[in-house]
């Protein structure tokens, strides 16, 4: 399970400065995303979807260090607190792949259709918190601009209060990283795709 939310950022370097502070750091990665979708009534959206994700990890020149595909199935749900602010609470399948030219041509037979496609490049770092570890990645989304990403990876079933307490920490996290709490984005980056007429490069 992933409890995540993003927020807007302005000034990356304001934030990346306020990063090394107080987190350690993770890994810079560039993720090409391309999703496929598949329409069916009842579903969210009307319709499921799945990403392969070609990932590139490099180092802090820019070198390639490692490269990895995987193929995710999420089941997304958006959570409303008592204030009416939304987090994202993501059910996550995950598995890696040597090739994704097979699971391509299953998901088009399987009538699964290219969605969009979405590029990030993010650095990505560790905090420790009440909850346990968060993870946060500073990303860059052509053309949306610059995002805070941030998150608890769970195992399992989550309850109610935990949610609530870990979303406490993630809004403590946001500001610590000098951002408001206006700044968090509830849309998801598909919306916001959708919105600059799908287009990602």
């Amino acid at each position: 399970m992933e409890i995540e939310l993003k927020a807007h950022v302005r000034d990356r370097e304001a934030v990346l400065k306020k990063l090394r502070s107080f987190a350690a750091f993770d890994k810079s990665v560039v993720k090409e995303d391309r999703y496929f979708k598949l329409e069916k009534a009842g579903a969210p959206n009307g319709h499921i979807s799945a990403r392969i994700r070609n990932e590139k990890k490099t180092d802090g020149a820019g070198r390639l260090l490692e490269e990895k595909i995987f193929l995710t199935y999420k089941k997304k749900e958006r959570r409303l607190d008592s204030k009416g602010g939304a987090l994202e609470v993501n059910q996550e399948f995950e598995s890696a792949m040597e090739n994704s030219s097979c699971v391509e041509e299953l998901l088009r037979d399987s009538g699964f259709v290219p969605h969009f496609n979405k590029r990030k490049e993010a650095t990505g770092f560790y905090a420790q918190t009440k909850c346990g570890p968060a993870h946060l990645e500073l990303c860059y989304v052509p053309p949306l601009g610059d995002f805070l990403e941030i998150e608890f990876v769970t195992e399992g079933e989550t309850n109610d209060k935990e949610i609530s307490e870990m979303r406490k920490e993630l809004e403590a996290l946001v500001l610590k990283s000098g951002l408001a709490l206006d700044d968090i984005e509830e849309k998801y980056y598909s919306e916001l795709l959708a919105e600059h007429g799908g287009k990602n490069v």
